[in-house]
């Protein structure tokens, strides 16, 4: 029985990850909207995921054994969250090579710190909990 409030916890992390992703986006939507029209929103979509998808990778992470040591979590969310993001931006920059910094690249900067900032807070919270890094 002690397994599930456990088990909730866990899934509380995930939505509440879900939960900064989606205000973000509600707060982004207009101004990409007005900056770019509707491909802005599509664009900033994109980097919204680029820079949202290391953070469940994280959070999936964070409950492995081998990530008890801080130094080594740190290291290691800072890795998948770089790969993720520069692979996303390799991609975009070789297939769509018009894509500028008001439609892309000024949101992916933007969400990359909240998002990082978000990840950091949590897996810290994790960290004084004693329970790991999954918040």
């Amino acid at each position: 029985m002690s397994k599930i409030p456990e088990v909730l916890s866990g899934l509380a992390a995930y939505f509440n990850a879900a939960a900064v992703l989606m205000g973000l986006w509600v707060l982004s939507y207009w101004p990409s909207l007005l900056l770019s029209g509707r491909i802005g929103v599509l664009w900033m979509t994109v980097a919204l995921l680029l820079c949202g998808l290391p953070g469940f990778v994280n959070l999936f992470l964070s409950r492995s054994r081998a990530f008890r040591d801080p130094l080594v979590g740190v290291w290691v969310h800072m890795a998948v969250r770089v790969v993720v993001v520069f692979s996303g931006v390799l991609v975009v920059r070789l297939g769509w090579p018009a894509v500028g910094i008001s439609q892309f690249y000024g949101w992916l900067m933007g969400f990359y710190l909240v998002t990082m900032a978000y990840d950091v807070w949590v897996y810290q919270r994790g960290l004084r909990s004693g329970s790991g890094a999954n918040g």
